[in-house]
């Protein structure tokens, strides 16, 4: 039983460097992608939820499940939403820079880009958003 036990705890960190191996590693967080939580987290959360999943005054998810993102057809066409209506009080307000960060903020909740990546007027033409 002593053999058995010994044999087990020799391999165990071998086991354990293995099978930590095969877990993926989380991917680096675009800045862009940062800044535009910090946008959200302080000028969106106060409508739309802290987790964008209905607030206050919008009481649907803005993300996810449920949303209507597709609307919009693609990234472009969410920014330019956020140019035109967003935030709600003063449009004005935030500048486009950080009117794209939001925008990839929201897209990467919604899963159609990654938390790695960034967005402006050179690529959010050819982004589709799906349901």
């Amino acid at each position: 039983m002593r053999t058995i036990l010994a044999a087990l705890l020799t391999a165990l960190p071998a086991l354990l460097l293995s099978a930590l191996a095969h877990i993926p590693t989380a991917r680096a967080q675009s800045p862009q992608f940062v800044e535009g939580q910090k946008l959200f987290a302080e000028t969106c959360a106060a409508c739309h939820g802290p987790n964008g999943r209905g607030g206050a005054a919008y009481a649907n998810p803005i993300w996810g499940q449920g949303a209507q993102l597709a609307k919009f057809r693609t990234a472009q066409g969410l920014f330019e939403y956020h140019q035109m209506l967003m935030p709600f009080d003063d449009p004005n307000r935030v500048s486009d820079e950080l009117k794209w960060a939001v925008t990839l903020y929201v897209l990467a909740n919604h899963g159609a880009v990654g938390n790695d990546a960034t967005l402006g007027p050179q690529n959010a033409p050819g982004l589709p958003i799906s349901q």
